[in-house]
Order: structure tokens, then sequence, then C-alpha cells
């Protein structure tokens, strides 16, 4: 009785390890740099997680971290193939403004609403003033050198 027990205990976390692992998430970072054109602020106007980073260069550095709950790595692959996470930049005054342009529409898939999750790491000169538009939980770093 007692094997009986240990084998079917074995079997249950066997198939809840199988499970677990079928439930993966499918991801991809991009990069993408931008001169600051001689402007003193940056205004960053994107979705998501922004973690910012200064440092001593005088570009700005974006790594876009997207993944997907659903695991679909192929979707992924035309999403970006398409543009989706692109960054545009344009002058507003003394402002560089970036955007994501294509992640203001919202997608569906099979009549559900499209879930995504985006990461920003922005490497930002030192000597730059940030404004987050609309404000999104940011985290400031250490001092790129």
């Amino acid at each position: 009785m007692t094997t009986k027990r240990f084998t079917f205990a074995i079997i249950l976390i066997a198939s809840l390890a199988v499970s677990v692992s079928a439930q993966t998430t499918a991801g991809k970072t991009f990069t993408k740099a931008f001169n600051t054109d001689g402007k003193g602020t940056l205004r960053l106007e994107l979705p998501g997680t922004i973690d910012l980073k200064v440092w001593d260069n005088p570009s700005i550095r974006f790594e876009i971290s997207v993944s997907l709950p659903s695991g679909n790595g192929p979707m992924l692959n035309e999403l970006a193939n398409i543009g989706r996470y692109n960054l545009a930049s344009k002058p507003d005054g003394d402002a560089l403004v970036i955007t994501a342009p294509n992640l203001q529409k919202q997608l569906k898939v099979k009549g559900q609403e499209f879930k995504e999750s985006l990461n920003f790491v922005v490497f930002v000169p030192k000597d730059l003033q940030i404004q987050l538009i609309p404000p999104t939980p940011t985290a400031l770093a250490d001092v790129k050198k």
C-alpha cells in the first residue's frame, strides 16, 4: 500500500512539473538609441515599466523587453517585424519626446484583448532632465562609467 502511494505521489509531482513547464512565456529584447540633439529635457510617453539608469554618454539608449504570457514566440516575432515596438522621437521646445505610437493600438486575438508585458530600461545622460508622461513606476540606478 505504501509503495502505491509513493508511486502515485511521484506521478502527481511529475505531471505538475510538465504542466508548469508547458506554460512558458515568449520574450524578446530590442535596443534603440537616440541623440539628445542638444535638448535639456527628455520626455518619455511610454506604456509599461520604465527603469532609468544614468550614464556618462551623450546619447540615450533604450532596452525594450517584451514578453507574452501566452508563450507565442512566432507572434512576438511578427509583431516586431511590423514595427509594433518601434520608438519615435520628436522635438518639442527644449524637450526631446520619445513615444511608442504603435503600442497605443489595442490588439485582439481570437476576440480576446492581447496581453503583453513591457519593460523599458533607459540609459540617459547625467545632465538631462527627465519627464514621465503619463506617470509610470520608475527606478533610478547608478551612474555607469
